[in-house]
């Protein structure tokens, strides 16, 4: 059996169909360049490789494992299963090196934008033995399923927050040259989900409390709550929905909306309500996600009975405030499924993309309707601003933003944005580019006027979006009063008993991570001893383990565990570390437990107290309740 069928068999053990897709880009690719093989000053086979008019060595002609094992001592202490990203499969010593010299398992991503070399590399380096030793994934430019798209998401579920310091990566020499826009977007992809998830972590560590708080001060509101999943019961699929963010563009074409009032379905994001209500235009539908939203840029007269869509954790001083039809979707939390799917399974969902403007355009998408128009959706300081007059203040003031990130505008060429909103625009032109994959008929018009290009969006006027697409009349507060809410009576019973239960749970759960907490300080005092009792040292795991699973099977723990971000990201990136003695292996996993334990003792405690001073919701509501919850003192 030759090298490169050796190669074919280990991959496609690991990766079933591996052989039939480099098979199929065997007869199906055109050669983009051309290999050529030469031997070093030190013996060893190198090639060069030739493409268009550049020639690159893709070895060091005098000594071509001398860089390969200076990188590897660059890279310093590597943990187990530490993700290490290699671009360039040309010089294989690289590779070679990283898998031979390091004893530890790595978990490795070899990305290679050129399928000549790669084949290349399979027919002259036998690779079986170390995909025995590490985890190795090759993701190879023009095999098919490997497009850019999905390796961002691969990139995505390896480079966590907690796996962030441990991850190495290089680019093999000379690949920047030749492949400079490959090499850039790979560099690109790896800094974007970087970037994401420190965001993620730093919005964690931010908005955690305040929203495990909103969550336990909102929950009560599910008991007369709507689902989003409802509104595709009762909203037309044949008119276009519009959703106006609150960018600088708004003012410009605000007017404009009064003539897709009872044409459309208008959904505002919370910092939009202001300015349009000032028009006199009242949208269908507002949408918060917010857990920090003031009362105060949607306090205003006919705001507070507008329906709303809004996450759990959002703003409980908005939602106080608040009157109207309160809609609500999966957000992950245990708590809320548990009354969401008390009555049926199907609660509906909504694609946040990290902001309440791509949370309402999801919404819109997944209702059914055939044509979304964005209004006031500049994802950029058009005119220096970074929101409509009426929001924040009467007249807002314009920024400095010369040192700002540029982008293509819809109307100027270039305007300025920030690393938050250019996330954004680019959820936005990937979300769009799915759905309309899912369906070629769906389409979105960016009537903003001003601001940043939408990829896979109609540029075009407010006005004349509204004349093609807005030509059906409709009455969407009738549609809406259609629906009844999503639990029926015994359902809200149930809902309103689970909730009044949650200072017990919180007692529970406080309990029980103590006992978590003695265990594990028994488990830290059986491995200070100079010999360990084994058979000890074993049922008091079993006893941990048994703990913990009471923790973490109680509703409540998802709360508190959400508190203590910083605690979770601790806990996650040590497990990369590992000691070389049971001993000593007992010793820290005693220290993280204590530790960990401690501290939701402490927080279940804490909103147990919280809790015990809710006011209970009447089991069985009025009429006017119905449409304000009130409370009654337990």
């Amino acid at each position: 059996m030759t090298i490169y069928e050796e190669n074919l068999k280990a991959l496609s053990a690991d990766y079933p169909q591996m052989d039939r897709l480099i098979e199929e880009a065997k007869e199906n690719l055109e050669p983009e360049l051309e290999i050529i093989e030469e031997t070093s000053y030190d013996g060893e086979t190198i090639i060069k490789v030739q493409k268009e008019d550049r020639i690159c060595y893709l070895n060091g002609k005098r000594n071509t494992k001398e860089p390969a094992e200076k990188w590897i001592e660059s890279l310093g202490t590597l943990e187990t299963n530490a993700p290490v990203f290699l671009m360039g499969l040309g010089n294989p010593s690289y590779l070679k090196e990283l898998v031979e010299q390091t004893e530890k398992r790595l978990m490795i991503i070899v990305y290679e934008p050129s399928f000549q070399i790669f084949q290349y590399f399979l027919e002259h380096i036998p690779i079986h033995r170390w995909m025995e030793k590490h985890l190795i994934v090759f993701w190879v430019k023009g095999l098919k399923g490997m497009e850019d798209a999905v390796m961002k998401n691969l990139i995505g579920r390896i480079l966590r927050f907690e796996t962030i310091p441990f991850s190495r990566r290089l680019i093999s020499p000379n690949y920047d040259i030749l492949f400079p826009e490959e090499a850039l977007a790979f560099i690109k992809m790896m800094r974007d989900v970087t970037n994401n998830e420190l965001t993620q972590y730093n919005t964690q560590m931010l908005f955690s409390t305040v929203a495990v708080q909103n969550l336990l001060d909102n929950i009560k509101y599910l008991c007369d709550g709507y689902k989003t999943v409802q509104l595709a019961q009762v909203i037309p699929d044949d008119i276009p929905g519009i959703v106006v963010a609150a960018g600088p563009s708004l003012n410009k074409n605000i007017k404009e909306l009064k003539k897709a009032k009872g044409k459309a379905f208008i959904i505002a994001v919370d910092t939009a309500i202001k300015p349009l209500l000032a028009e006199g235009i009242i949208p269908d539908m507002f949408a918060m996600v917010d857990g920090r939203k003031p009362v105060m840029l949607v306090k205003k007269e006919g705001a507070k009975e507008i329906p709303l869509v809004a996450t759990i954790t959002s703003s409980s001083e908005v939602m106080n405030y608040h009157t109207g039809m309160k809609f609500f979707y999966n957000e992950g939390s245990v708590i809320m499924d548990r009354i969401l799917m008390k009555q049926d399974f199907h609660y509906g969902t909504v694609d946040t993309g990290g902001s309440v403007a791509t949370s309402a355009f999801s919404l819109l998408y997944k209702i059914g309707l055939p044509c979304v128009i964005l209004v006031g959706q500049d994802l950029a300081y058009t005119g220096n601003k970074s929101h409509a007059d009426g929001t924040f203040n009467d007249v807002m003031k314009e920024e400095d933003t010369k040192n700002y990130i540029m982008v293509e505008g819809n109307i100027e060429k270039e305007v300025p944005t920030i690393a938050n909103l250019k996330m954004y625009l680019d959820w936005y032109g990937n979300y769009i580019e799915s759905a309309q994959k899912a369906d070629k008929n769906f389409r979105v018009i960016n009537a903003t006027e001003g601001g940043a290009k939408i990829r896979n969006t109609e540029v075009m006027t407010l006005h004349d979006a509204i004349e093609q697409e807005c030509k059906r009349e409709v009455n969407i507060q009738e549609c809406l009063q259609k629906l009844s809410p999503m639990l029926n009576e015994e359902s809200r019973k149930w809902a309103v008993e689970y909730i009044n239960s949650f200072p017990d749970k919180f007692l529970a759960l406080e309990k029980e991570a103590k006992r978590a907490k003695r265990l594990y300080q028994k488990l830290a005092t059986i491995c200070n001893k100079k010999n360990i009792d084994v058979k000890e040292y074993k049922s008091v795991l079993k006893k941990i383990e048994k703990s913990v699973k009471k923790v973490e099977g109680n509703d409540m723990y998802q709360l508190v565990n959400d508190t203590m971000v910083n605690a979770r990201y601790i806990l996650l990136r040590e497990q990369f570390h590992y000691e070389n003695t049971v001993q000593k292996e007992g010793k820290e996993l005693a220290r993280k437990g204590i530790l960990y334990m401690e501290n939701a003792a402490k927080m279940a405690a804490l909103f147990g107290e919280y809790t015990r001073e809710y006011t209970c919701i009447k089991e069985t509501p009025t009429e006017e309740e119905n449409i304000n919850l009130e409370e009654t003192t337990c």
